[in-house]
């Protein structure tokens, strides 16, 4: 079946902020047929090819939302829609909304139908908590607004949560407590970059919402978050139902929360060195602007270091010196020819070949992921005849004759092998389980990942 969206935008103060694309516009490589199963609670949209991963994604969503319903005291009245992508490029297409989505959006739930949307990106792991995380949003959706906009104006519902409520809890409910989010919050309060509750924005509304939750859950039980979300639907604000439910208000939930989080990692303040006592800074945005520096990769030498940046407000690929961290040249701009159209920010996949001089990079062109091979000195570059849904983390053969990475596609990710002599590319691993960072052993004889 052909299945095609269109939606009214009704411009109304209901918490849903829309922004004019200004010199953004979203283009569609594919118009696939999509297709759908039912669950007892759940529609399910996907795309021919992808019908593992529907199966996958009935299973999981219904044993999450017997989870979710239980830890929110909560059973839903509507129906809810999950329209899954077979990657992230083919997400970036969808009409369900006409925001401009970047690598880093993991999934959404739309407001007007309250239609969940997500992409497979290679890990189950990583899909399961995706699955999760964004039906703790259509829970609450359907719980404090009905399940649509209509609803909301039916009913004059004006309650307005704020990010970190939103996220926080969702990321809480959906996986608990973690190791990357452990760490995050650790960094954070120990360099003085934990900011108060009202201004967890951005990343911080994710990690600091899901330590402000379990702070909740750890002090006063974990029933105490349905209960919380309770009382904001039946009082209609934050600080009314956290008076009913706790018993404090905004500020003095912060200062308890503050004072957990300090007293849990500030012992191992003693133990750590400040990184400038015992490695060289290349690097300072605070002098030369921009906010990311990442994906390093030190070229065979050790005389220099390709790496992404957006000091020049886009992300582009910079060559600094090792030494003193001074830039030689930049090599690539992304989102500003036809060339790069996106590079990969969450998952920078640069490797430098044994002469020194050439680097494989990976980046969104033309709906897939593909690898260009990029001269530093004379910035001569080339595609390889190489297209994936996905393509991250790559080793260059000690030989130069072979480029290993990590392809994605509908249905798993797997460690491939590219040979430049050949030109022939080989899946290494060939099933379901997450391969991650392939790397040549010195004598070029294994891989380890």
């Amino acid at each position: 079946m052909k299945f095609k969206f269109a939606f009214l935008i009704i411009y109304i103060f209901c918490g849903l902020q829309i922004f004019a694309q200004f010199g953004q516009n979203k283009v569609n490589y594919k118009d696939p047929d999509w297709y759908f199963i039912q669950t007892k609670h759940f529609d399910i949209y996907f795309i021919r090819g992808a019908e593992s991963i529907a199966e996958f994604t009935a299973a999981e969503s219904e044993k999450a939302l017997l989870k979710i319903q239980g830890d929110i005291n909560y059973q839903i009245a509507n129906r809810i829609s999950l329209i899954v992508y077979n990657s992230h490029n083919e997400f970036q297409e969808t009409n369900v909304t006409d925001e401009y989505l970047t690598r880093g959006t993991g999934g959404f739930t739309e407001p007007f139908k309250n239609r969940v949307v997500f992409p497979f990106e290679g890990s189950y792991k990583k899909f399961q908590h995706v699955i999760a995380h964004e039906l703790v949003h259509a829970v609450m959706r359907d719980m404090y607004y009905g399940g649509t906009i209509q609803n909301i104006v039916s009913r004059g519902i004006t309650l307005q949560l704020p990010t970190w409520f939103w996220e926080g809890s969702a990321e809480y409910l959906s996986q608990g407590w973690e190791t990357n989010t452990d760490m995050f919050i650790r960094n954070a309060i120990m360099s003085d970059a934990l900011p108060d509750i009202p201004r967890l924005d951005g990343y911080l509304a994710y990690r600091g919402g899901q330590s402000l939750f379990k702070f909740i859950s750890d002090t006063y039980g974990r029933q105490k978050i349905g209960e919380l979300m309770a009382k904001i639907q039946s009082l209609g604000g934050l600080e009314q139902g956290l008076k009913a439910a706790i018993g404090i208000n905004l500020e003095e939930l912060n200062e308890r929360w503050k004072k957990s989080v300090k007293k849990q990692f500030w012992p191992d303040i003693k133990d750590l060195q400040d990184p400038d006592v015992f490695a060289k800074r290349l690097t300072d945005n605070k002098k030369v602007g921009g906010f990311y520096n990442t994906g390093p990769a030190i070229s065979p030498q050790g005389d220099k270091i390709a790496f992404i940046s957006d000091r020049d407000v886009y992300l582009d690929v910079y060559i600094m010196d090792a030494v003193e961290g001074k830039i030689l040249k930049k090599i690539v701009e992304s989102g500003k020819t036809t060339d790069f159209e996106e590079l990969n920010l969450l998952h920078p996949s640069m490797t430098w070949a044994p002469d020194n001089k050439r680097i494989a990079l990976s980046s969104k062109s033309g709906g897939h992921d593909v690898i260009s091979i990029i001269n530093t000195e004379t910035e001569e570059m080339y595609e390889l005849p190489v297209q994936m849904s996905s393509i991250e983390s790559m080793s260059w053969s000690k030989d130069g004759n072979k480029l290993a990475f990590v392809g994605q596609t509908a249905n798993q990710s797997d460690i491939y092998l590219y040979d430049f002599t050949t030109q022939n590319v080989t899946n290494l691993t060939n099933d379901i389980f997450s391969d991650n960072d392939p790397a040549f052993s010195p004598n070029g004889n294994e891989i380890i990942f």
